[in-house]
């Protein structure tokens, strides 16, 4: 048995289906982690969602932000972004399987995993990063919250995560502010600054930072107390690299026309399929 974790697919249906076959993956005994952006910008978003929603109980999904996105098209009519591919999902007669299904994955996932050398280590994953000051249980707990919060009202609550999509700060009044902007960071963080300020429309790689900003991985994660690892994919120019042996970037920009990367968790080895 073996955990494969791959960055954002976004709708990269070729590239996944070789990355799979590339890693030898048995659906009777491995486990597929998706870091998020599962759909969209890509050309196949429907064939990816079908193909995850058939490895469904072998599969860890976290979603990303252009799963929110789908998600919000879907139940909350949210407008048409000039780039999206999504019209060949939303258009299916299994669309609202898969929505509901989507619907349903978590923001933040945790799982021990038995290393080939014989440790154990607990393995956490996120589509975008963390806020540095929420502890490891806070974050399972605002998870969970936040899981049952989209659920219960889609077209409303979807609604309110995206209008606060655009904001750096917001004033937090209410537990539904708390767990839009809960949501909105681990979908959307790249930098920070020292006391927690995010810039939200920052899209650059780390030569471009702007004054006192920093990436959120350079601070201390209150939520990786413990020895353990993190993996995350959203940011494309990072192109995998943190310099942190113990929190990994995934997203190598295979929709841009870089590569899609498998990580085997158990012992780090990286498997990549280059953009068609």
């Amino acid at each position: 048995m073996a955990n494969y974790a791959v960055g954002d697919i976004q709708g990269c249906f070729e590239e996944f289906e070789k990355g799979l076959k590339k890693i030898n993956f048995d659906e009777t005994k491995d486990y597929l982690w998706l870091s998020g952006d599962l759909v969209n910008r890509g050309p196949d978003s429907l064939k990816t969602l079908k193909k995850i929603y058939e490895l469904r109980s072998r599969v860890h999904i976290v979603l990303g932000n252009h799963d929110l996105h789908f998600l919000a098209r879907y139940f909350s009519n949210r407008k048409k972004h000039k780039n999206d591919t999504l019209d060949e999902l939303l258009l299916n007669s299994d669309c609202k399987k898969f929505a509901n299904f989507l619907i349903k994955q978590p923001f933040f996932f945790s799982k021990k995993i038995n290393l080939k050398n014989g440790l154990k280590k607990n393995f956490l994953m996120v589509h975008a990063g963390l806020p540095h000051n929420l502890s490891y249980k806070e974050c399972i707990r605002l998870n969970k919250m936040a899981q049952e919060f989209i659920q219960e009202n889609p077209k409303k609550n979807l609604k309110k995560i995206f209008f606060h999509h655009r904001r750096t700060n917001f004033k937090i009044i209410s537990m539904k502010d708390k767990l839009s902007f809960f949501i909105n960071v681990l979908t959307r963080i790249r930098i920070c600054d020292r006391n927690g300020k995010i810039l939200f429309s920052f899209k650059k790689g780390l030569k471009d930072l702007p004054y006192n900003y920093l990436p959120w991985f350079k601070f201390k994660i209150a939520a990786m107390k413990g020895d353990k690892y993190l993996i995350f994919g959203h940011w494309a120019a990072l192109n995998g690299k943190t310099r942190k042996k113990n929190i990994i970037g995934l997203d190598t920009g295979c929709v841009w026309g870089n590569k899609l990367t498998f990580l085997r968790l158990e012992d780090q080895k990286k498997f990549t399929v280059k953009s068609a």
